[in-house]
């Protein structure tokens, strides 16, 4: 669900009646714990463990977190493998992350491995190769309007190989790809 669906949703929970007859009410002090939540949720899409997390720091008790957590998932505002699909999408087409680096930042925000291989299961070799290279087109194309001289290409394809490698790719990928638009973007 995406940021605008999830605050869409938030909206039409906080106009249920509190008593409705298909849920009974929260204990007192769940209801404090699900409203932190909904505060949480309308800033980004979150796991169920960042939740629970975010709500212990606060000092709710682990009843109320369940309890909690429990009616945000009969809701349908919380979903880890909705959460980790949606992740993958956004941080491959914004940030140009690997699948490695995606399957990182999904363990560490709590995510099941179950949820992240559902995730990152379209994500193939190939796919890994035609992302790293249009970043390196980019990233070449913005440095360098015209063709890269020798001298410029040693310290650019150190450069390359580390943005590659913040984003998660292997070296031996990284090298390949920075050498090969290097060599594309040389003097003729």
């Amino acid at each position: 669900m995406d940021l605008e669906g999830l605050r869409a949703s938030i909206a039409a929970v906080e106009a249920r009646p509190a008593g409705s007859e298909d849920l009974p009410p929260l204990a007192p002090e769940a209801h404090e714990a699900a409203t932190a939540s909904l505060r949480l949720l309308r800033y980004r899409p979150r796991s169920e463990q960042e939740l629970r997390d975010r709500l212990a720091e606060k000092e709710h008790p682990p009843e109320a977190i369940d309890e909690a957590i429990g009616r945000l998932r009969a809701w349908g505002l919380i979903d880890d493998a909705e959460f980790a699909a949606e992740w993958v999408r956004g941080r491959r087409r914004r940030r140009g992350r690997s699948r490695g680096a995606l399957e990182r930042e999904l363990r560490g925000k709590g995510v099941g491995e179950a949820h992240i291989a559902d995730a990152v299961a379209d994500i193939d070799a190939s796919d890994e190769r035609e992302q790293a290279t249009e970043l390196v087109r980019t990233r070449l194309a913005r440095r360098y309007p015209g063709a890269v001289d020798r001298e410029a290409a040693v310290g650019e394809r150190r450069r390359l190989v580390a943005f590659l490698a913040r984003r998660g790719y292997p070296t031996g990928l990284a090298m390949a790809v920075v050498d090969s638009e290097l060599a594309a973007h040389g003097p003729s």
